[in-house]
């Protein structure tokens, strides 16, 4: 069985044909452009698909950023897809391809493809926080993913860390985003310092003993612990999956994180691990196809 897996985010499209093993036939990549509406970069998507019709596939599956109902409309959207919101992906999808298609939101995608693939394979209960640009999540409990009311569940990024804390690009205040995210690192260290500074350098000179970089990542790791330590208890899952690009400079840090997590979880949770994804970029398109296989 083959399946076609998409990965729509905020500036490139992933595109695989993908076997029932997890092998990828064929991928590439297409960018974006957020700034065509909605309806348009479906188009291309399709036009794009028209190369591997030759391929014999059971369906197409979508991962999207934004909020996806089950019926495969957009609920809401950041605010890279400016016109996004109400279009129906499914079924613009199926009628320009003549195929099955399914969508969901692009880190439930990812929790998906860990499940079936990854690091989330024979785990029944887990968590998946994409730490990048934003925070996003999905819960897979007792083996099934958990869409909620509207299909919008794992919006763990939003959970409050800090009441009143930093301004989160949702319109909140304290968010877990607005504090664990690639952006929060890097607001800051230039407000604390004056210097405009890439996360990936923070993390670099601060594992160097530069003091204004440990300093900040020393603050960030607090805040990524107490975001975990509450997700865990909540939860109670078996393993906490990072992905997103913050979460691979972070492998220095994942035994003290676990360890940390651990600590000051609720004792039943105390053996909780916590693991890098073992799929990392493909996690998403994997995970996208793995809804039609």
């Amino acid at each position: 069985m083959k399946a076609i897996g998409i990965d729509i985010g905020g500036t490139k499209i992933g595109i695989g044909v993908v076997r029932e093993d997890g092998v990828f036939l064929k991928k590439e990549e297409i960018s974006t452009n957020p700034h065509m509406n909605g309806e348009s970069i479906l188009s291309r998507i399709a036009e794009r698909l028209r190369q591997f019709r030759e391929e014999e596939i059971a369906g197409i599956g979508i991962g999207t950023a934004g909020q996806i109902s089950p019926r495969g409309v957009v609920l809401s959207s950041t605010d890279t897809f400016s016109d996004w919101k109400g279009i129906n992906v499914k079924r613009q999808m199926e009628e320009a391809t003549g195929c099955r298609v399914e969508v969901v939101n692009d880190v439930q995608a990812m929790g998906l493809g860990e499940q079936r693939f990854g690091a989330g394979k024979n785990v029944n209960d887990f968590i998946c926080v994409a730490l990048g640009t934003g925070v996003g999540g999905s819960i897979i409990t007792n083996g099934k993913l958990v869409r909620g009311h509207l299909g919008a569940a794992g919006e763990l990024g939003h959970m409050i860390l800090i009441p009143e804390g930093r301004r989160c690009p949702c319109g909140n205040r304290g968010c877990l985003e607005a504090h664990v995210s690639g952006v929060a690192i890097e607001s800051l260290y230039q407000e604390r310092y004056s210097v405009a500074k890439k996360g990936q350098l923070i993390f670099k000179e601060a594992l160097e003993n530069d003091p204004h970089a440990l300093a900040v990542v020393e603050h960030y790791l607090m805040d990524l612990t107490t975001g975990l330590t509450s997700l865990v208890n909540i939860f109670n899952p078996e393993k906490v999956i990072l992905g997103g690009g913050v979460a691979q400079s972070l492998l220095p840090y994942m035994e003290r994180l676990t360890y940390d997590v651990r600590r000051y979880v609720a004792p039943v949770n105390d053996k909780v691990s916590i693991e890098q994804s073992r799929l990392r970029g493909d996690a998403m398109i994997l995970g996208a196809a793995s809804l039609v296989m």
